[in-house]
C-alpha cells in the first residue's frame, strides 16, 4: 500500500471505523513508513487536544445553531409584533361587515326576475 492511498484512510483508521482488510493493510504500511507514522500521530494528538484549543464565542455557536435549525426545519416562524395582531382581526371584522352589508343591500333591495321566469 502507498502514502498515497493510506494517509486519507488514516481518520478512519484513527477511530476505527475501517473494514478488516484496509485495517491490516494500513497497520503493514505504518511498520515501515514513518511518515504516514508520523501524520497518525499528528492526527491523533490534534483530536486528542482539540479541547484545549481556542472555543468559539457564544455568538459564534448562537448562529450555528440557528443556522442548522433552519437547514433542517425551514425558516423561523415570524412572531406577531404587539400591534399586528389586533390590526388582523380588525381588517377581518371589517371585512366580514362590509361583506354582510353588500349581501344585505342587494337582497333587500328591488331584484330583477330571473330569465327563467321572464317568458312565461
Amino acid at each position: 500500500m502507498t502514502c498515497e492511498r493510506v494517509e486519507p484512510e488514516l481518520g478512519a483508521f484513527h477511530f476505527g471505523v475501517v473494514d478488516e482488510a484496509v485495517r491490516s493493510e494500513v497497520e503493514a504500511h505504518l511498520l515501515g513508513c514513518q511518515h504516514c507514522l508520523r501524520e497518525l500521530l499528528a492526527l491523533k494528538r490534534a483530536v486528542e487536544t482539540a479541547e484545549l484549543a481556542p472555543q468559539p464565542s457564544p455568538l459564534v455557536h448562537a448562529r450555528l445553531r440557528r443556522a442548522m435549525a433552519e437547514e433542517l426545519h425551514g425558516p423561523a416562524r415570524r412572531v406577531w409584533s404587539w400591534w399586528e395582531r389586533p390590526l388582523a382581526f380588525a381588517l377581518a371584522a371589517a371585512t366580514v361587515v362590509l361583506a354582510l352589508g353588500a349581501t344585505g343591500a342587494v337582497a333587500v333591495g328591488p331584484g330583477r326576475v330571473p330569465h327563467a321566469l321572464r317568458d312565461r
